[in-house]
């Protein structure tokens, strides 16, 4: 299980009821960017935490990709996030 915690930058408060629609995980880091995982999503438990249920099939260097729409914002927030597996 992965969790994201969204916060909004200049106000450092949780992000609610973003809308993720688009979400990778794989191996870039590793040089293997087609080596990827599904990514599940799974409801919340407070406000700003976003969860993923994932098989981290191998340890190495992973990279999460999100994009979301947030209310009040214009555009899309995008990011990613090296993770590092081990076994």
């Amino acid at each position: 299980m992965l969790t994201v915690r969204l916060k909004h930058a200049p106000a450092g408060k949780p992000v609610a009821d973003a809308v993720v629609f688009a979400h990778r995980l794989d191996m870039a880091p590793a040089g293997m960017p087609t080596m990827t995982t599904e990514l599940e999503p799974q409801p919340a438990t407070e406000p700003g935490l976003y969860r993923f249920k994932t098989n981290l099939t191998m340890a190495g260097d992973w990279q999460l990709s999100l994009a979301a729409k947030v209310q009040g914002e214009t555009g899309t927030v995008q990011n990613q996030l090296a993770l590092k597996v081990v076994p």
